[in-house]
């Protein structure tokens, strides 16, 4: 190899490797900014003209490593080596060991590169399967505080007075919600220490046997907290279907209504709802006071 040749023609070499990258730019990464294929060029070209001894030949895989990690691509650099090559090839002197000599330096440095480039896949592969998994672990968790947030929604419990607490029922009753309204209205009883539950059905549209079964395992439930349950929102189309299928209520107060529940709850209290004064008929009562 004629290091004579090499070094007259490394203003030749930085420019026709220069022109070589900048022919593939688009295979590079984004990461590979514009600007730096001049520099590119120049330590390419360096390092190709120390390439001597196996010391320099480890420097190569050590630069095609780090233009690896900074974004080069593999298809300029191979547009890089043939320009080199060319050049070489038409310059007087150039003899079989130079080739040899440049094609062993692009050869170490296109091993390093591609065993960077296998690297940084595996690392942005790595990153998207944890963004993934953190993504459906978080889309799991909010699912599941939509789902509870729901079921919080579609039984409410309301203490309307001390002692005494509102279920009202809205849709059909399966047996899973069946055992979400039993946890609920038991965590509730205990919470509050009630001793009347008024189940409001009257947004349940249909009554068939498994309803009336959920609904009396839940009184039933209430009961051995020693809570009474007072079943009201029993319409005619309901009270039928429920003489029909032959559902025994027996020991289970039911009502008309929310109202008639309410003003039961009160009575079993020792109380009662009456109408306020009249104001003239206030006013009254505090001048005779």
């Amino acid at each position: 190899m004629s290091d004579t040749l090499l070094a007259s023609l490394q203003p030749a070499l930085e420019k026709s490797v220069a022109d070589a990258l900048k022919r593939k730019a688009i295979s590079n990464r984004g990461s590979f900014a514009p600007f730096r294929v001049p520099a590119t060029a120049q330590t390419l070209v360096a390092h190709l003209l120390r390439a001597e001894s196996s010391a320099s030949t480890e420097a190569a895989r050590t630069l095609g490593t780090e233009l690896g990690q900074a974004g080069l691509g593999l298809p300029a650099l191979h547009e890089a080596q043939n320009a080199v090559i060319g050049l070489i090839a038409r310059s007087e002197g150039a003899t079989p060991e130079t080739l040899d000599h440049i094609t062993g330096y692009f050869r170490a440095v296109v091993e390093a590169l591609v065993a960077a480039d296998d690297a940084e896949l595996a690392r942005q592969r790595l990153e998207m399967e944890r963004a993934y998994v953190n993504a459906t672990i978080e889309q799991r968790e909010q699912e599941a505080m939509l789902r509870s947030t729901i079921r919080e929604l579609s039984t409410p419990i309301i203490p309307v007075y001390e002692g005494i607490l509102v279920l009202p029922l809205v849709g059909s009753i399966d047996s899973r919600r069946a055992t979400e309204i039993t946890e609920r209205l038991l965590e509730a009883i205990a919470s509050y220490q009630a001793d009347l539950v008024i189940i409001d059905i009257t947004g349940v549209p249909i009554i068939d046997t498994s309803t009336a079964n959920h609904l009396l395992m839940t009184t039933r439930a209430a009961g051995l907290l020693g809570s009474k349950a007072i079943l009201v929102g029993i319409g005619a189309e309901i009270a039928q279907t429920i003489v029909q299928i032959g559902i025994e209520l027996r020991g289970l107060v039911t009502l008309a209504n929310l109202e008639a529940g309410i003003a039961y709850a009160l009575a079993q209290r020792g109380l009662g709802i009456q109408p306020l004064a009249a104001p003239a008929e206030a006013r009254a009562n505090s001048r005779a006071v």
